[in-house]
């Protein structure tokens, strides 16, 4: 039995919107949203993509994470200047060069000898003499150039280069009423090196050191002055003469 026209016709509209819509199943769609493009797609691999993606992601936290804090770290220029005594911190070694000196009554002074001795420093390398330190109390210590023996600058301050020698520097004492004699007198100061390395080399040198400086009072007490003083009134004693003697007659 043949179709009548308007049923073939419906029918050929219904299969192309099926044919059509088929088709639209499998074809992305686009949205422009705000300037920017946005992809919708039926497949749910996409998504997954995505979340799989989003889980693997690290966040380094820019510099929290994975580098080391600067400021807990230690400043590399430490390693090349080092400061505390001298005989622990490589720098010269020195010796006593006798009793202190009376520049007036109740100021002395003190000539030192200043040497690095041992194997060669390297270059570049420096010592600054920056403190004195006595092991009691009762004695000021203060720098000038001082003395008959040679000095020809103050012990604080003092910078000594690598291998210099031949370096006499000197003290200001000034005791107090509770001076002691046998006090000791050190330095502390600071060492300076090109590298760490050498730090560590010029440290572990040994040194032969010269005398320990030693203060002893060096003006005489007052009983002291008291028996160079002749008593006026000691009656002196007649000396045995090897001139004889004549007898004259009256």
């Amino acid at each position: 039995m043949a179709l009548s026209g308007p049923r073939v016709g419906l029918a050929a509209i219904l299969s192309l919107v099926a044919a059509f819509a088929l088709a639209g199943c499998g074809t992305p769609v686009t949205t422009e949203d705000a300037g920017r493009t946005t992809t919708a797609s039926p497949s749910p691999s996409t998504d997954a993509t995505e979340e799989a993606s989003a889980e693997g992601e690290t966040d380094t936290g820019g510099d929290d994470q994975g580098q080391a804090d600067s400021d807990g770290g230690e400043d590399p220029a430490q390693d090349r200047v080092r400061t505390g005594p001298v005989a622990q911190y490589g720098g010269p070694a020195y010796g006593d060069q006798g009793t202190a000196e009376v520049l007036e009554p109740g100021v002395w002074c003190k000539t030192i000898a200043v040497f690095w001795g041992g194997d060669a420093v390297p270059d570049g390398v420096r010592f600054t003499f920056e403190n004195a330190v006595t092991d009691r109390p009762g004695l000021r210590v203060d720098g000038g150039v001082c003395g008959t023996r040679g000095a020809d600058r103050s012990c604080l301050g003092m910078l000594v280069a690598a291998n210099e020698s031949g370096i006499f520097c000197s003290l200001v004492l000034r005791p107090g009423g509770d001076f002691q004699d046998g006090t000791a007198i050190t330095f502390r100061g600071t060492l300076e090196c090109p590298t760490a390395e050498i730090c560590d080399q010029v440290a572990a040198r040994e040194v032969d050191p010269g005398p320990p400086i030693i203060v002893n009072d060096p003006e005489p007490s007052a009983e002291q002055d008291e028996e160079q003083v002749e008593d006026p009134d000691q009656q002196q004693e007649p000396q045995p003469s090897d001139t004889p003697t004549t007898e004259v007659d009256g």
